[in-house]
């Protein structure tokens, strides 16, 4: 078979991958360009009131203490929200605009990266990076201040530095391990079981002889995470980077069964007094509903009802009777699915699925930038819809995986990337199919990006491989005919 049999990526001449990764910076900065003369910018007036969010005013004053005692979400976009609070209080975008931007440069190179690394061609590789970077979803993504954007930073990065260390342990590898903690801290979507599984998976794929480095270069970001967690075990009995996750499973199985087999069930006394509920009213209501006993921690971050800000939606959900009422939305998602079982897979795919595949900006929360570019938004999700780019997304990802699996075809290099990346897509599908109920289009954005990256390298894979397959055949075919010419020399002559 033409081409290699070794176990490293082979890689273009170095001036070339260099011209390529500035013309994609070009394109990106042409594209901002672009986008600030339409009007575009930083929509960061989701501080005040989002849910994911502390108390701003906890934030400048009590950062360190808010942090530690923080149970509903992890703990790197509050970290950032904190300091952009600090340093400008008044106009926070002035830290986080430059910053955003900074991460939408990093991810259209790390996008690069990856399709060089897995052997598409240097000019396609930019071309993808630059169209990707330059799409009104990823600009609509990057000018909202909300953790997507970081998501999509800290996933390419990881795979792209995966891709840099060849599958080996070192440098490379250790800052694809620090990468990956990065999501986990950032997005509860990303639960410190993923980071293990990224880390199993590595660890099946590549050689031997290195598992023991691997575990090396991962157990730092590793325990990092671990601390974090172990730290919400201690204070809040649970281990885990969100407090949240009961509540938003139970709300998704009561709408999949109905509210008819909810009832059912509450009279039948299987169902704590979680049944029904808004799973996230204040934390007074949580007092009295689930019989609490009231007290004060002195803690103002766990003990505050509301937030201290002027806004319409002023609800604190890190209270510390979210994660004291957790246990009863956990029983009654058991419950209900294992009561109607058939009926929650068959509305989980009849109704999560469609929405799960939604336009990735398609709600209110885009509408601040997206009456800048309304035609170039409508085209881009009319072509993400469209039934022929998701065969073409599909097909790709067939391909990719076809040949991500082929130990003959592809180095351990390649196929530690393709295994870490169709992990992450899956798990963000079966996550966020049952995670959430509503919005189930923004988990699919973590993994857009990667997905068109990996599906461009299916195709391009499957091209190079069916032309060393033919070059197989041809010199089979050709030592096949050298194997039956008769020898020459063993030709017998007689002379009579």
């Amino acid at each position: 078979m033409k081409g290699w049999r070794g176990s490293d990526i082979p890689r273009a001449r170095r001036s070339d991958q260099y011209a390529a990764a500035i013309l994609v910076a070009l394109a990106f900065a042409a594209s901002r360009a672009f986008y600030h003369s339409k009007g575009i910018r930083l929509d960061w007036s989701t501080i005040p009131w989002f849910d994911q969010l502390l108390d701003p005013m906890l934030l400048r004053t009590r950062m360190a203490q808010s942090l530690l005692y923080l149970h509903g979400q992890p703990p790197l976009y509050n970290l950032l929200t904190g300091i952009a609070l600090k340093l400008v209080p008044s106009r926070p975008d002035l830290v986080l605009t430059p910053i955003f931007a900074a991460c939408g440069l990093y991810s259209a190179i790390c996008l690069y990266v990856i399709m060089i690394r897995l052997r598409l061609p240097v000019p396609m590789a930019a071309a993808i990076a630059s169209a990707i970077v330059a799409s009104p979803p990823f600009i609509l993504y990057e000018s909202w201040y909300f953790y997507p954007h970081l998501n999509v930073t800290w996933l390419l990065g990881a795979i792209a530095w995966l891709a840099q260390s060849r599958g080996r342990p070192g440098r490379e590898m250790a800052i694809a391990a620090a990468h990956f903690a990065g999501l986990s801290l950032t997005r509860s979507l990303f639960h410190p079981l993923f980071f293990g599984l990224v880390v199993l998976v590595i660890l099946a794929v590549a050689a031997r002889g290195s598992r023991r480095s691997i575990v090396g270069c991962f157990l730092i970001p590793g325990l990092l995470l671990v601390a974090w967690c172990a730290k919400n075990e201690i204070l809040f009995g649970f281990f885990g980077t969100s407090s949240w996750a009961s509540r938003n499973l139970s709300h998704t199985v009561e709408t999949l069964v109905g509210r008819g087999r909810v009832q059912v069930e509450e009279r039948r006394g299987q169902l704590t007094p979680a049944a029904g509920r808004d799973p996230f009213e204040d934390g007074d209501s949580n007092v009295v509903v689930f019989g609490l006993r009231p007290h004060s921690t002195g803690i103002p971050v766990l003990d505050n009802v509301h937030k201290q800000s002027n806004s319409f939606h002023s609800v604190s959900y890190n209270h510390w009777t979210y994660p004291a009422s957790a246990q009863f939305y956990a029983r009654n998602a058991q419950h209900l699915i294992l009561a109607y079982p058939a009926t929650y897979l068959k509305q989980l795919f009849k109704t999560s699925l469609p929405i799960f595949f939604q336009p990735v900006d398609g709600n209110g929360f885009f509408q601040a930038n997206r009456q800048f570019i309304p035609a170039q938004a409508q085209m881009a999700d009319d072509l993400e819809g469209s039934t022929a780019a998701r065969w073409i997304l599909a097909i790709g990802l067939l391909l990719a995986a076809t040949i991500g699996i082929n130990s003959r075809w592809t180095a351990r290099a390649e196929r530690v990337v393709f295994a870490v990346a169709f992990l992450t897509m899956a798990w963000v599908f079966a996550v966020g199919l049952v995670g959430e109920l509503g919005e189930n289009y923004r988990f699919r954005y973590n993994v857009l990006w990667l997905s068109w990256a990996i599906a461009s390298v299916g195709y391009a894979g499957s091209i190079r491989h069916v032309g060393w397959l033919i070059d197989d055949v041809r010199q089979a075919l050709s030592e096949r005919r050298r194997s039956l010419s008769p020898s020459i020399g063993g030709v017998d002559s007689t002379a009579g």
